[in-house]
């Protein structure tokens, strides 16, 4: 299978154009963490039953996660310094991390990939952080 390291804007885009999807950030930061394409994931959130324009629950996520053999698991050492924080205080410090991981505001998700923040939320945001998961 191929990997793709598409950017936020990209993804958004062809999501946007091509596939006349919204609110689709989960289906975004699964393709940023797999590093599969938009219509990939598009396609997996679709077998487990995500309707177009409509945002999914952390199950569903884990479900296609799992058909990307990937898993997701708390990072206990983040979620420590950033829980109740602001994702303004995780964006200023992701620079610094490594791998891949999701990380939860409420009704929202993000991906950030090796150290880069792949969201809109990427110029800031005063949402709180609710949890923060690595994706191995």
């Amino acid at each position: 299978m191929k990997n793709y390291k598409h950017s936020y804007t990209e993804l958004a885009k062809i999501g946007n154009r091509y596939y006349g999807d919204t609110n689709f950030c989960s289906v975004l930061a699964i393709a940023v963490v797999a590093d599969i394409s938009y219509g990939k994931a598009f396609h997996a959130y679709k077998r487990e039953g995500r309707r177009v324009r409509t945002g999914t629950h952390l199950y569903t996520q884990n479900q296609v996660l799992k058909g990307f053999n990937l898993k997701t698991e708390i990072d206990w050492d983040k979620m420590q310094i950033y829980q109740r924080k602001t994702l303004n205080n995780v964006l200023r410090d992701c620079k610094r991390w490594t791998g891949r991981y999701l990380v939860y505001v409420r009704g929202h998700v993000l991906a950030v990939r090796d150290g880069v923040c792949e969201d809109w939320t990427a110029e800031g945001s005063r949402r709180q952080v609710v949890t923060i998961y690595k994706v191995s």
